[in-house]
């Protein structure tokens, strides 16, 4: 992962991981077909979606990265500064900035998340060394400052950033977590403070702190004893055993116990899922502490810089729609439904190369009442939706009858795809899939046809397409995994 997101030529990777091209071309496709590379032009690779979904989870349930943000906001409020967790990487000999939080001002300090800085750069990193030296013989921090044979690539702020640009710490406090963290609260300042105000940040951030320390050993004595049951199938290979790793460590932050189940889930014997954890402990990505597995400092820096780079639904997608949209030279858009609102919108649509199309808007809400693809949501929504949705004419072919859309919505509900004819385009038909995650209905894929084509058209293949289209959305966005912590 690069600053500035810069795809990797497999020349490059193959000198950075000091193996062949051909070990690397290999590595690549089966990382592309599982949606954890992406190919970016000719012969250059990219993070790939599977990865965002996965350390978004990580994000959410993380008290680092997501549920201490009330926390953090309210130091910066209180301060009138900038509050920092930042997360030591032992691998790296530096640090990164893991979640920040601004006070409203005219003039704000905001680094990049995930960015590794050297411990000798800033006070955070200072403390870092200090703190990692005076406590390099604890059980909870693994290695020693001085250890890690370092290399200036290891850094992504060198030569980008200069101290003068990363304002001093006006109070700093460092702990090492039940998790085997070890992380610092911070708070920085472009202007001047008071020193009776430094003083009551001072308590301010050792409160914060303190709060993170409990609350993380908290959550570990609440984590799971046994590994949950993995619901997706997949064939026995090592990229989908990392998956499955990379899955239950985003998934429970707080702690898995690895001697019971895990090796069923993640489709070896034990002295391969031995082999796999260990080499994910030596790469960072997850760690040890006694039989418990958690994420690991780089799997913590991942989702910071990814969850930094705000992907929606339509990102994460675009490249199966694309591959659709190639195939089939029809208009595909993506409409998107929120639960919690029970309202839904496009949230992206790619033109097909046919010369005669129709152009869809984005970012606005879409019935679900009229026109396939919101029909192809509303037949998996509860009842109560049904019963409760307003019913406006948009045009003559718009369903206005509730029952007429009862059965009509029996129907898409058994075969699994909806059609719809001038309900809500006039002259435009259309034809719609719905898709879930985790069974939870999350929206649907629609291809927009001009009426006078329809007939042209080879509907069932085009039907046969996006369904295989959505299974591939589904098998990204869903965790096949039970959350109930």
């Amino acid at each position: 992962m690069r600053t500035g997101g810069e795809p990797w030529g497999v020349r490059e990777l193959a000198a950075e991981l000091c193996e062949s091209r051909s070990t690397v071309n290999r590595i690549l496709v089966s990382l592309v077909e599982n949606g954890f590379a992406i190919e970016v032009g000719v012969g250059k690779y990219s993070l790939g979606p599977r990865l965002c979904v996965l350390t978004k989870v990580l994000g959410d349930a993380s008290l680092l990265l997501g549920l201490s943000g009330a926390s953090l906001s309210e130091l910066a409020d209180a301060s009138q500064c900038t509050a920092l967790i930042s997360v030591y990487c032992r691998l790296s000999n530096g640090y990164f900035v893991a979640a920040c939080r601004e006070a409203k001002a005219t003039l704000t300090f905001r680094p990049e998340l995930g960015v590794i800085f050297p411990l000798t750069f800033g006070d955070i990193g200072r403390q870092f060394a200090e703190f990692i030296e005076a406590d390099s013989l604890s059980s909870n921090v693994q290695g020693n400052a001085r250890d890690t044979d370092c290399n200036s690539r290891a850094y992504d702020a060198l030569g980008l950033l200069s101290e003068t640009e990363f304002p001093s710490a006006l109070s700093i406090v460092t702990k090492s977590l039940a998790n085997g963290l070890v992380v610092s609260v911070s708070v920085h300042s472009v202007g001047n403070v008071g020193s009776k105000k430094t003083s009551q940040i001072d308590a301010d951030v050792q409160r914060v702190a303190e709060q993170i320390e409990a609350a993380v050993k908290c959550r570990i004595l609440g984590s799971p004893q046994r590994v949950p049951d993995i619901l997706i199938e997949e064939t026995k290979s090592t990229v989908t055993r990392l998956e499955r790793l990379l899955l239950l460590a985003c998934a429970f932050p707080d702690g898995l116990k690895n001697s019971v189940g895990l090796t069923d889930q993640l489709l070896c014997n034990e002295a391969t899922a031995k082999r796999l954890i260990q080499s994910g402990v030596q790469a960072g990505i997850v760690s040890l502490s006694g039989s418990t597995l958690f994420p690991g400092s780089k799997l913590y820096r991942w989702a910071s810089k990814i969850g930094g780079d705000h992907r929606n639904l339509a990102d994460l997608t675009r490249p199966i729609l694309s591959g659709l949209v190639q195939e089939t030279g029809e208009t595909i858009a993506l409409l998107a439904y929120d639960e919690a609102t029970e309202k839904a919108e496009f949230l992206d649509v790619i033109q097909g190369w046919r010369p005669i199309q129709y152009k869809l808007q984005v970012n606005v809400a879409v019935p679900l009442y009229a026109g396939a693809a919101g029909k192809a949501v509303l037949a998996f929504c509860d009842q109560k939706l049904v019963d409760s949705i307003e019913l406006e004419k948009i045009t003559e072919a718009t369903i206005t009858s509730r029952e007429v859309l009862k059965t009509e919505l029996k129907v898409i509900h058994e075969r699994g795809w909806a059609t719809g004819d001038g309900e809500r385009v006039l002259g435009a038909f259309g034809l719609a899939v719905p898709f879930f995650a985790d069974g939870k209905i999350r929206g649907s894929i629609s291809a927009t046809i001009p009426q006078y084509r329809k007939d042209e058209r080879d509907l069932p293949s085009l039907t046969q397409l996006m369904r295989e289209a959505t299974k591939k959305i589904e098998r990204l966005l869903s965790l096949g995994v039970n959350l109930d912590r």
